[in-house]
């Protein structure tokens, strides 16, 4: 009983912190776009940001499932039409 409500609290709280990653990411790429169409000369320079961040999330997913020995882009699934 105790593991079943420790699952579900560690649960609700991955899903809190996705719910606000997504709400952040949407925010920076609605300010990503409105820069870009405001100025297209800062379309390389938010292009960059977003390199890097990709970068280091994804380096960020490889390098926590190398050292717990689990394949974390393993778990996703993406439908190729949705």
């Amino acid at each position: 009983m105790i593991n079943e409500v420790n699952t579900g609290n560690m649960e609700q709280n991955v899903d809190f912190h996705l719910r606000e990653a997504l709400s952040h990411l949407e925010t920076a790429l609605n300010q990503s776009i409105r820069s870009v169409l405001e100025n297209d000369d800062t379309k390389k320079e938010i292009g960059l940001k977003w390199e890097k961040f990709l970068g280091a999330f994804i380096g960020q997913v490889r390098e926590k499932g190398k050292k717990s020995r689990l394949n974390l882009l393993g778990w996703i699934t993406f439908p190729r039409n949705r």
